[in-house]
């Protein structure tokens, strides 16, 4: 007599499949130092937020290997409560927030964390230098910025150690700032200027792995000495890299964070990391990191601009106000 209630298992072995992990893969570099990677960067994807955007780095070589994505919504200005003390200026609360899912190899939990804590209180203060909160009074604007998949090396304890400075965190708040500014502008909040995120490192090659020596000299970007690190012996294998990966296979001596400002030449916000001496021409590793880390920014701020100009052009064009030339191919519009 057979049991209906028990379900059998098959009458011979199996063998379980085995997926390898890919979550400690590392690529090479395969771009100049002086070359920033691909960004996607879209705007008003969220129809109840004020405005919004979203950012991706573009997918690596090998699938397993996880990639940047963060989307951001901003709320505001909206009044504050009556209850509310009265201020002359907008109050504007930032908040980041990685999903349960987007740290490779560990589960996130929902609560935010220190780390999370710490990098929305920095996002706060990138944004609000750049966005004119006079214009606002007793009003509130908020923006959430969450993270869907990021690179690793954030510094958790279940992270594979490596031999240099951690820049999954940089690279995360240095997106936010970006996606951010492109989706205060989205909401039409008036700015005193677009605020755009860039990192630098100093980085040294494994086996003569990366890809050039050199850095572009009409940059205005310091080299890769050593000197005081090593006792005066330069070690050639340093070199400055914008926009550093930690999914790249070299080691991070350095780095540096910042927010800037492209119309105004303001820093927003400045966060280096790692051991910095001084060149032997005279001037600080850190401040030709942070020259590096502003000419990513400058870069990423010709994407913001685009994105931007594009959903304008969108707006423009629904409502009539835009029409098409007749070189439909090269995309251009005119304002008619």
């Amino acid at each position: 007599m057979t049991d209906r209630r028990r379900i059998n298992g098959p009458p011979e072995g199996t063998t379980p499949l085995v997926f390898p992990s890919g979550s400690t893969h590392k690529s090479m570099i395969k771009r100049s130092p002086t070359t920033l990677r691909r960004i996607f960067l879209k705007t008003s994807l969220t129809p109840p937020a004020t405005g919004s955007a979203f950012l991706e780095l573009p997918t690596p070589s090998c699938p397993s290997t996880p990639t940047l994505k963060l989307t951001t919504s901003v709320y505001g200005p909206r009044p504050l409560p009556s209850s509310t003390t009265f201020s002359p200026n907008a109050r504007l609360t930032a908040e980041l927030k990685f999903s349960p899912f987007s740290t490779p190899g560990r589960r996130r939990g929902y609560i935010r964390d220190g780390v999370e804590r710490d990098l929305s209180a920095q996002l706060s203060l990138a944004l609000g230098k750049s966005v004119d909160v006079g214009k606002y009074p007793k009003s509130a604007i908020d923006v959430f910025v969450s993270v869907l998949d990021c690179e690793g090396g954030l510094g958790d304890p279940n992270d594979v150690k490596s031999s240099g400075v951690e820049v999954g965190l940089m690279s995360v708040l240095a997106a936010a700032i970006s996606c951010a500014g492109a989706a205060i502008a989205d909401a039409g909040i008036e700015c005193f200027d677009l605020v755009a995120g860039g990192v630098a490192g100093l980085i040294k090659k494994r086996d003569g792995e990366v890809e050039g020596d050199r850095i572009v000299a009409d940059m205005g970007i310091g080299g890769g000495n050593d000197d005081s690190r090593r006792g005066g012996e330069r070690d050639t294998r340093i070199t400055l890299v914008l926009d550093p990966s930690p999914t790249e296979d070299y080691i991070i001596l350095a780095a540096a964070a910042v927010g800037y400002m492209a119309a105004r030449d303001e820093l927003t916000l400045v966060w280096t990391k790692g051991s910095m001496a001084r060149n032997c021409d005279g001037t600080d590793e850190v401040e030709s990191l942070i020259d590096g880390a502003i000419a990513a920014a400058t870069g990423v701020r010709l994407v913001i601009n685009e994105a931007i100009k594009e959903r304008l052009l969108l707006g423009l064009n629904a409502v009539g106000l835009v029409r098409g030339t007749a070189g439909g191919d090269n995309g251009d519009r005119t304002v008619g």
